[in-house]
């Protein structure tokens, strides 16, 4: 096969910069012709993978949820299947897979590449600045402040760029008022701190926003919050942080096929931890959009 290798150096803050090359020998050695490519920065990545993926047969990443947002963006919805090497500080996507970790996955490479392609669900994101696909959650809440201001907190170590984030979003929290449409039923108004739209249980590292999501059930789970005050915020992520909020009466949670937010204020409109555009956002389900090759 023709195999392109997708690696992000900066994985885990740059600790993970030799595995991208130590699968694509792997691979390699396995008799496949392989293309590495590894750039910084993810547009340049996305540029070069796409145009490797033209003459190639299957896509591997190796790095976290990013480097998935990136495959998904150019393998979803074709016959051509991804491969996950987990090497990033998220990693929620492989571990749905019942993918560990980079060992395991390297270890598994060869029996993966020979497995029938797995089938998944995708995120179809259309924003006004174009579309986008997502395996993981959608997110314009808590989780969306999070990541807008670690990747604006330049000053600060990489390897605490995000924990640092985490802190000051969870000091100065902020409600935004959406108006949500599910499944083009009636139009109805949130204003809330936790607004996220799942197609996986986790995100984040281990977070479980919606516990009971299930990537092959052709749906999303839209989860939203009520009005909280401080206190109670905080007491609310912490269910969050153990899967309990769904039994919160202040939380709903609700299974759809679409899901159409908008905002009279500049929102930004994360997705699988990568920042995709700005509201107002119509987000469907893409069932079995993308093949998936993991070891059995």
């Amino acid at each position: 096969m023709r195999i392109v290798v997708a690696s992000n150096p900066a994985a885990r803050f740059g600790r993970s910069g030799a595995v991208g090359a130590l699968v694509a020998a792997r691979i390699a050695d396995l008799g496949h012709e392989v293309t590495h490519i590894a750039a910084a920065d993810y547009a340049g990545q996305l540029e070069q993978s796409r145009f490797a993926m033209i003459a190639a047969d299957a896509l591997v990443v190796v790095g976290g949820d990013g480097m998935v947002h990136l495959g998904v963006n150019i393998v979803g919805g074709t016959s051509k299947p991804l491969l996950v090497v987990p090497a990033g500080s998220g990693n929620d996507f492989a571990s749905a897979m019942g993918v560990a970790s980079a060992q395991g996955a390297i270890d598994g490479l060869e029996a993966a590449l020979a497995a029938d392609p797995d089938r998944v669900d995708l995120i179809r994101i259309e924003h006004p600045d174009g579309v986008a696909l997502a395996a993981g959650v959608v997110s314009v809440g808590f989780d969306a402040d999070v990541n807008v201001r670690s990747f604006r907190l330049t000053g600060v170590p990489s390897r605490i760029r995000y924990q640092a984030a985490i802190l000051a979003t969870v000091l100065r929290p902020r409600h935004r008022t959406f108006r949500v449409r599910l499944d083009g039923g009636p139009e109805r108004t949130w204003r809330t701190l936790v607004a996220a739209i799942a197609n996986n249980r986790t995100f984040g590292g281990g977070i479980p926003i919606a516990p009971d999501s299930s990537m092959r059930d052709g749906r999303l789970t839209a989860v939203f919050a009520d009005e909280l005050s401080y206190p109670s915020f905080l007491r609310l992520l912490a269910r969050v942080l153990r899967g309990t909020h769904s039994r919160d009466r202040r939380v709903t949670v609700v299974d759809c096929e679409t899901a159409e937010l908008a905002s009279d204020e500049t929102v930004i409109v994360c997705a699988d931890g990568e920042i995709v555009g700005r509201l107002p956002v119509r987000c469907s389900i893409m069932p079995g959009a993308l093949r998936v090759l993991r070891p059995r």
